[in-house]
């Protein structure tokens, strides 16, 4: 087991809010993902400005509106364990209701205690299953060894993730002399906690900053090496890119640590080696720090960091006081500019395939960034095209007020005049008409053209792939790969089918309802037919996929649904392949369904053998006149009612 101490505000206003929308509410709609009809839209949550027992209880206990409580037992000592929703809870509180407003109460008492929520988590790892006592006699241990076996404290089990675990949710304020438990060292408590309960309760042991030796007796774990800082660990995971302490890491660790070794190892050669890889070395912080030569001003990591025996007391104990590394050039003294760069830091490479293809990969990192800053130049100078709608209208007014001021001027018959000017408005009407129908022509080229608003990402980078750009083509070539990973990825969620149908384009039916199956509707437009929980039949649009069953009453209700699913198929393009004795059940049970069902939809394939087996074989067994009841699927549509599927059973090969 092992343990867990996220990290809080540093305004000590501890808030779980935006944890719990992570967890509950996730905006990115995954292709893999279950769709429920009965899954109510989620909508943005109101902020909550004062944080504190309230969202962090809600968050472990998992607590909705409308989920209920059930109290599972009390102990003498007043502990209770409640069950809320499916999370069984422990709590020492008067109820699970009231444990966030009793902590708020007591913390409240101290007022010097800013922050009073204290939470951490128990993980084990994913083969065990550890019982709800061991799990809880864990953390009610682990708070006796942190000083806090008084202290009001709501635990919650989950196990939602592959590794079940158990958030603890304690009050740092005593309930009845108000002092706040000190928190310090709680990190090697909790690690010393976890390899004493791995000894008594049997769990297994993990690695943590403790060991337990073979007599029971605490040591402090040594590592030869250090491991990532956080930051850079982060970079490294989220981003794809390589950090500087990884970099640092790959190409300069196994040198130091063989001239340490071979006992060549002084200031001058560890400047040597850290500058042939673009790096250099400076006293900082009362340390030394190792830091990118391309960007002094940039982060930098500790020395100690990257090699044990580089840090400044281990240095300044062998090889003397601090020596800056010498000059690159000197017109002097030219032997001082012994030192050559062989490769640099570059901050844009992503982290996997370091070695191969490295100079071409740099280039088109390189282009990359190029390019994307071209395109936010493209943003940042993008105008609309300015049709001058408003000057044109003016000029075709004014051109009309000139008509009218010459017919008052040359025309003295006041009927003629009115006329004129009748003639005058019309054709004013007219150019304005005419006009508003250029305009929206224009309006309509410039739309067409992709010119009315600024083009996105990718449909500017494509515009410059057709230009010729290399490292536009280059980037559609990523994305392309990206999707194809994404698809394999997918493909290999699903068993392997023992019988595959293969239909035309675009040749769709709609989900089907059978009492003997479970339908399930994946945001990607797959739509999976599970028996018992396992995928049974799938259908993905262009094929459906019929995989092996446990028993033969399951393959022949498989057989059957993946028949219905073709037969509402127009049966233009339909391809039949596997395993011949799957090939001939699902043609079989085509048979059946064209015996037993007359609604216009008929079974059938593209190969002309296969369907000459199955005309002898429908003339074969109407021939028995057998009409026993079986179960069938039928099409599922917004206003169905649940639908009992019936089928006429006929001998099966």
């Amino acid at each position: 087991m092992n343990v867990i101490i996220p990290p809080k505000r540093r305004d000590k206003k501890t808030s779980f809010k935006k944890l719990v929308s992570y967890v509950s509410t996730r905006e990115e709609k995954k292709p893999g993902e279950t769709v429920s009809p009965d899954a109510a839209p989620v909508t943005g949550a109101e902020y909550v400005a004062t944080p504190g027992f309230g969202q962090l209880v809600d968050y472990v206990g998992r607590k909705l509106a409308a989920t209920t409580t059930d109290i599972v037992s009390i102990s003498p000592e007043g502990i209770q364990r409640v069950l809320s929703g499916e999370v069984l809870c422990e709590t020492n509180c008067w109820s699970l209701e009231t444990a966030a407003s009793e902590m708020d109460m007591t913390a409240s008492q101290n007022r010097h205690c800013k922050d009073a929520v204290y939470h951490f988590i128990l993980s084990w790892q994913e083969e065990e299953d550890p019982s709800p006592d061991a799990v809880f006699r864990s953390v009610r241990y682990s708070l006796k060894q942190l000083g806090m076996e008084e202290h009001q404290y709501v635990a919650a089990i989950h196990r939602d993730t592959d590794n079940i675990h158990c958030h603890v949710s304690a009050n740092r304020v005593h309930p009845s002399t108000f002092r706040a438990q000190n928190m310090w060292n709680d990190a090697d408590q909790l690690q010393k906690c976890c390899r004493v309960l791995e000894r008594e309760l049997g769990f297994k042991v993990d690695n943590g900053s403790w060991h337990m030796d073979e007599y029971g007796d605490l040591h402090r774990t040594r590592r030869d090496m250090p491991s990532a800082p956080r930051g850079a660990a982060k970079r490294e995971i989220f981003s794809d890119k390589e950090s500087l302490h990884g970099y640092a890491i790959r190409e300069v660790r196994q040198m130091l640590s063989d001239a340490i070794e071979q006992e060549k190892m002084s200031w001058d050669h560890l400047h040597n080696i850290l500058y042939t890889r673009g790096l250099g070395l400076r006293e900082q912080g009362g340390g030394l720090a190792i830091y990118d030569l391309m960007d002094p001003e940039g982060v930098s990591v500790k020395a100690s960091d990257v090699h044990p025996d580089i840090s400044l007391n281990s240095m300044l104990s062998q090889y003397g006081s601090y020596q800056p590394a010498p000059a690159v050039y000197n017109p002097d003294r030219p032997e001082d500019g012994r030192l050559n760069m062989q490769t640099c830091y570059m901050p844009q490479l992503h982290v996997r395939d370091q070695e191969a293809r490295r100079e071409r990969r740099e280039a088109r990192a390189v282009a990359r960034d190029i390019l994307r800053a071209r395109y936010e130049a493209y943003r940042t100078g993008w105008e609309k095209t300015d049709l001058r709608a408003g000057e044109r209208f003016r000029q075709i007014a004014s051109h009309y007020v000139v008509v009218k001021a010459h017919v008052r001027g040359t025309v003295r018959d006041p009927l003629m005049r009115k006329l004129m000017y009748r003639v005058a408005e019309f054709e004013k009407m007219k150019a304005m008409a005419e006009l508003r129908l250029q305009l929206r022509e224009e309006r309509q080229a410039l739309k067409d053209k992709g010119e009315s608003r600024p083009l996105s990402w990718k449909s500017w980078v494509e515009r410059e792939a057709v230009r010729g750009d290399a490292a536009a083509l280059s980037q559609m070539r990523g994305w392309a790969y990206r999707e194809k990973r994404a698809a394999r990825q997918q493909e290999n969620t699903w068993p392997v089918p023992n019988a595959v149908i293969h239909y035309g384009p675009g040749d769709n039916v709609p989900t089907f309802k059978s009492s003997e199956h479970e339908t399930r509707l994946l945001r990607d437009g797959t739509v999976s037919y599970l028996r018992d929980g396992k995928p049974a039949v799938t259908d993905f649009g262009d094929r459906v996929e019929i995989y092996p069953a446990a028993d033969s009453k399951s393959d022949r209700y498989n057989n059957d649904l993946a028949a219905e699913l073709t037969a509402w198929r127009s049966g233009d393009h339909t391809i039949l392949i596997g395993e011949q004795k799957a090939v001939n059940r699902v043609l079989y049970s085509g048979v059946v369904r064209n015996i037993n069902k007359h609604d216009g939809h008929v079974f059938k394939v593209s190969d002309p053998k296969l369907m000459t087996s199955v005309h002898a074989t429908e003339e074969s067994l109407k021939n028995q006149n057998v009409q026993p009841e079986l179960k069938r699927a039928e099409p599922q549509h917004s206003d169905d009612e649940i639908v009992r599927p019936v089928n006429i059973d006929l001998p099966r090969p």
